[in-house]
């Protein structure tokens, strides 16, 4: 889709709910439109009684998660459970594969700050990283982008598709903030109400907790209602991940090894020599059984190459050219590429083209749980991580605590922001 395109579609679905719903509607500070609802209430008050223990332990993992040691110190300090040493080793396994295994090439120079601080150690680290990288190197990319369905060039902006966008966001949302319902509801805290609202263009789903009662609450139960939404979040990102690998699986072996593409350019390097369409298996002995094989090949090529190229188990050799839309990149005239199923008849057109929008839509949901998630988590108020900090260093007894938490909020902040907008600086 277009950018415009997308931007109207989502301008559409906003204006189509409001209009619809416009009298449940309230118009909050400025920029706020939000819809509260008492339904689906009675289910969180049901389920969170019946499950008060689980939900305890699910809360206590989410600090350990968070915070990593400093967060077992802070648990221990409020309940002095042996109970605490079983969920930090559950916690620091989680870590371990979420920070040691699937962010393994981001995570090397932050493996100390989250065994010490947790996935909060671990942004920061990162970001921290991200920024020397920024000023010193000058082939660094910011660490943090905003996530959109507009695609703007020169801009911090990761681009996902309007329709992958917002089924993600719904899962982000509905994941975390029935977390926080739950949590609170089973802390003894009363739920209010839901709701869904809009900030501007950007759609929100709440869940709204007495914020009197929590105010007067111990610092454990404040705490463990903070840290329940993003840790709902990894674990969507933990329980998606096979499924991601399953679709893909059944994906990959219903597609011909290769990738297909239906006609050539005419004054481009493929015209008249190539096919006029054909499935392209090898690049310079190089196997390109994928469309990102291809364009990871592609890429290490400039125009005025010479390539050997296997099309339909042919060999042909061309000069490439330079692209129309980036003269620095290799082209080789080919259009309408993408992957040719191997079911016969109608149902290839259909099973194998569903199977690759699952398997994509798994890895953005994967991707924005996981970002979204840790960003929730630095401490910054007022995020969750901000307001989970806040609470361990009261708890820690410092004296002038409220100054180190404004301290380390703004800092991070600035962090932050540097992060997304440097990329403009250097």
């Amino acid at each position: 889709m277009s950018n415009y395109f997308s931007l109207a579609v989502l301008l559409a679905l906003m204006i189509i709910v409001y209009i619809f719903d416009r009298k449940n509607f309230k118009k909050e500070a400025s920029l706020f439109y939000l819809r509260r609802t008492e339904r689906g209430l009675a289910f969180i008050e049901k389920f969170s009684s019946r499950h008060k223990k689980f939900f305890g332990m699910f809360s206590d993992l989410g600090i350990l998660f968070s915070f990593g040691t400093l967060g077992a110190w802070y648990l221990f300090k409020c309940r002095k459970s042996k109970g605490i040493l079983v969920k930090t080793v559950v916690s620091f396994v989680l870590l371990y594969f979420v920070f040691g295994i699937m962010l393994k090439p981001l995570s090397s120079e932050a493996l100390v700050p989250t065994s010490f601080f947790g996935a909060s150690g671990f942004i920061v680290a990162f970001l921290l990283k991200a920024a020397y990288d920024m000023i010193f190197l000058a082939a660094a990319v910011p660490g943090v982008q905003l996530v959109l369905p507009i695609n703007i060039p020169n801009a911090p902006v990761f681009f996902v598709p309007i329709d992958f966008w917002l089924i993600s966001i719904f899962v982000i949302l509905v994941a975390h903030e029935f977390s926080h319902a739950l949590v609170a509801k089973a802390q003894g805290i009363n739920v209010k109400s839901l709701g869904y609202g809009f900030l501007t263009i950007l759609p929100l789903g709440f869940a709204e907790p007495d914020q009197e009662q929590i105010k007067k609450s111990k610092s454990l139960v404040k705490t463990r209602i903070y840290g329940a939404g993003s840790f709902a979040n990894f674990i969507v990102t933990l329980l998606s991940i096979p499924l991601f690998f399953g679709v893909f699986f059944a994906y990959s072996n219903s597609v011909v090894d290769g990738v297909s593409y239906e006609s050539t350019i005419e004054g481009m390097p493929a015209y008249g020599l190539l096919p006029e369409n054909g499935i392209i298996t090898k690049i310079n002995e190089n196997e390109t059984n994928e469309i990102y094989m291809l364009e990871f090949v592609m890429g290490t090529f400039k125009p005025g190459d010479n390539i050997s190229i296997i099309v339909d188990n042919r060999t042909y050799n061309l000069i490439l050219a330079e692209n129309p839309d980036n003269e620095s990149k290799a082209f080789i005239g080919i259009s309408d590429i993408g992957k040719k199923s191997s079911i016969p008849g109608v149902a290839g057109y259909i099973i194998t083209p569903v199977l690759l929008y699952i398997a994509t839509l798994f890895s953005f949901i994967i991707m924005l749980n996981l970002g979204i998630g840790l960003a929730n988590l630095l401490p910054i108020k007022p995020l969750d991580g901000g307001l989970m900090f806040e609470e361990i260093a009261k708890t820690a007894g410092i004296r002038s605590w409220k100054n180190v938490v404004k301290f380390v909020s703004m800092f991070t902040l600035v962090l932050l922001l540097f992060n997304i907008f440097g990329g403009w600086l250097f």
